[in-house]
């Protein structure tokens, strides 16, 4: 009877756990794209950073008296600018990279066949400092072979006399154990925090939630143990949070084997999908899992509303994840004491699963204790859930929980869209474009961006012409988004990407590598103007400036909802180096639609944009890829722009305003 009831509550409250966007949203969608965009702007941010200062010249400062023949060895390096100074401050300034001092008694030294000391200082906080001392040392280096040789040739001595030992050093250890040993010491704080995370909504959402909605009387009136309602709750809790746990550990499989591991490797940060570390991390989920829902929703049981129930899981997630932090210090190992503390015996159980290194007996108790720490935080909901004051609470309902109009959509139901749509494109899309760019392009419009989205209104019995504003507009307005698209490329190609080179320098081999892949002149012109300008004006329309624009603008001023539609539209494409210039087009396209309540204008305004970028590269190209600014082609622009905006902005609004438009 009591296992029956279990699996009736179990699987009840599965079903409404999994219709809780917010639960999708951290369990499925967040764990698909974290990962991969961390992956891709760590690895863009190192390499545009290794590249400025690959790129600089190194001031290099020579204090002290002339010595020609370390004049001679730096200045043949060409990456280093060498100059006499008279003090060392300008070090502190950033007057220079580096300083070298040269003793005074440098050439009484040399004639003696002594040692001259030579200082170099330099500037752990910067980049290019660390850079020029390395450069320096490498010219020292080869300097003091020089004088070595010319020693041991005037002596008549072999070059080995000068050194007597050659010290060879050599790890036994493999690269899999090293990095076994790397991941050792990151994954079990990340499965503390993935659990944690997993587990907190779903926690509170089963019992202060429902305590909250009116429907937490209606299960206890039903002549079943209070243990089994518990113990049905905690199953589902510990179930998100192992299923959120193994979301992140595939995302990260995913991230290194589906496109990422080269960018990530160049950066060093990992070298291969760690698949036997995944698959223990796997495993050390489960206990992880069980223990930390219990504690959970032993603690949400206390809480009356869901405000209430953050705030007291809070301070429970920070105290879970601070002996994770301390089981990662060095000298920490499982043993029988640590496995009887909570938290620690879970990070440390953790880190000897991943490392091989098992020892039995502590595991064992490590495991019987979390299930003893468990099974006390179940009891003390169970009794919590005997009170009357679980039943007497005050009736915490929000008005805010309403049925949406279906002309409507929610910001919260959107932005789970929005989360789908880049997973979508992250695990499927790309991959599809790595094989073929132009078929792969037109799949990921059509099929991962509109489809959604058009299956969204469906599902969702919305009105498809409120929602995506499909209004009949003016033909000033029309003329007015050709004139902005056709002129509003080169004013972001001047001033915005030449901000974003001073701010964040795309290297030019990227720059060059992608004008050769989306503009190869041996493709079919019009099929690259389908894949490149018409298919996402249609179809990221459809989602930015349709469903998102018409979610924001419920709850938003048009400032804001322009902003947010704007740095969407920047992160979508998925690339620091692009953020910029599409979050300015973004509020541009975000602006046409505001003042003409068409989505036309819009679609018209960004397939013109992207077709002058496709005909340029195409026929008329800039060599080496980057534009330059003509100050007359620019008082043009700008004016054709200006007269797009001002004709946009007289056009009469499609449609009729609903009551979420501005009058």
């Amino acid at each position: 009877m009591t296992r029956r009831v279990v699996w009736t509550v179990y699987r009840k409250e599965v079903l409404e756990t999994l219709r809780d966007r917010r639960t999708l949203i951290v369990m499925l969608l967040l764990p698909l794209c974290l990962y991969p965009l961390m992956a891709v702007g760590t690895a863009q941010w190192l390499g545009v950073q290794q590249a400025a200062v690959d790129a600089a010249r190194l001031r290099i400062g020579l204090v002290g008296p002339r010595w020609p023949s370390l004049m001679i060895a730096l200045r043949h390096n060409k990456r280093l600018q060498v100059r006499p100074l008279k003090s060392e401050g300008g070090l502190r300034l950033g007057n220079v990279d580096a300083i070298v001092r040269v003793p005074r008694d440098y050439k009484r030294t040399l004639s003696e066949q002594g040692s001259v000391r030579l200082r170099v200082q330099h500037d752990q906080t910067r980049a290019t400092s660390v850079a020029a001392r390395r450069a320096v040392r490498a010219v020292l280096h080869q300097l003091r072979s020089e004088l070595i040789a010319q020693r041991l040739d005037r002596w008549g001595l072999p070059p080995g006399f000068s050194e007597p030992l050659q010290l060879d050093e050599q790890s036994v250890a493999t690269k899999a154990e090293v990095r076994t040993k790397m991941l050792s010491s990151v994954l079990p704080l990340l499965v503390v925090l993935m659990v944690l995370l997993g587990a907190f909504y779903p926690a509170i959402d089963l019992t202060a939630g429902e305590k909250e909605r009116g429907t937490l009387e209606t299960l206890l009136s039903t002549p079943v143990p209070r243990i089994a309602v518990i113990i049905g709750k905690f199953l589902v809790v510990a179930t998100v949070a192992l299923v959120t746990g193994a979301v992140n550990l595939g995302s990260i499989a995913l991230t290194v084997g589906l496109g990422f591991g080269p960018a990530l490797r160049q950066a060093g940060l990992l070298l291969e999908v760690p698949w036997v570390a995944l698959l223990l991390t796997l495993v050390s989920l489960i206990p992880a899992a069980l223990f930390f829902a219990a504690v959970l929703i032993a603690v949400a049981s206390l809480a009356r509303s869901f405000r209430e129930g953050q705030n007291l899981l809070t301070p429970v997630y920070l105290a879970c994840m601070v002996p994770a932090i301390f089981a990662q210090l060095p000298g920490m190992r499982l043993g029988y004491l640590t496995a009887v503390l909570p938290g620690f015996n879970v990070a440390l159980m953790t880190r000897e699963l991943i490392s091989g290194q098992i020892a039995t007996g502590p595991v064992l108790l490590a495991l019987f204790c979390n299930c003893v720490y468990a099974a006390l935080a179940l009891a003390l909901a169970a009794r919590i859930y005997n009170t009357e004051r679980l039943l007497f609470v005050d009736d915490w309902r929000s008005d805010r929980q309403s049925v949406p109009l279906r002309d409507q959509p929610e910001p919260a139901a959107v932005a789970m869209l929005l989360l789908l749509v880049m997973a979508l494109i992250i695990v499927v899309g790309q991959p599809l474009q790595v094989r073929a760019l132009i078929p792969g392009l037109l799949a990921t419009e059509w099929l991962l961006v509109a489809t959604p989205v058009l299956l969204y209104i469906r599902l969702g019995r919305f009105s498809s012409r409120r929602v995506l504003s499909l209004h009949r507009t003016s033909p000033r307005a029309m003329l007015g988004a050709a004139l902005a698209g056709f002129s509003g490329w080169y004013l972001v190609a001047i001033l915005v990407e030449g901000l974003q080179q001073r701010v964040l320098p795309i290297p030019p081999e990227v720059t060059e590598t992608m004008r050769k892949l989306l503009f190869a002149s041996q493709r079919p012109f019009l099929l690259d103007l389908l894949a490149i300008a018409v298919s996402p004006a249609i179809c990221e329309e459809l989602l930015f400036r349709g469903v998102l624009w018409r979610a924001t603008r419920k709850t938003m001023r048009p400032g804001m909802a322009i902003a947010v539609n704007a740095l969407a539209f920047g992160a979508f494409h998925l690339s620091i180096y692009r953020f910029l210039p599409t979050a300015t087009l973004g509020a541009v396209l975000a602006l046409i639609i505001w003042r003409t309540q068409s989505i036309y204008p819009a679609m018209f305004f960004h397939s013109i944009n992207n077709g002058v970028a496709v005909v340029l590269a195409r026929f008329i190209g800039e060599g080496d890829g980057q534009m330059r600014l003509r100050p007359l082609l620019l008082l043009a622009a700008a004016a054709t722009f200006s007269l797009g905006l001002m004709l946009i902005w007289r056009a009469p609004a499609a449609g009729v305003r609903t009551r979420d438009v501005d009058t």
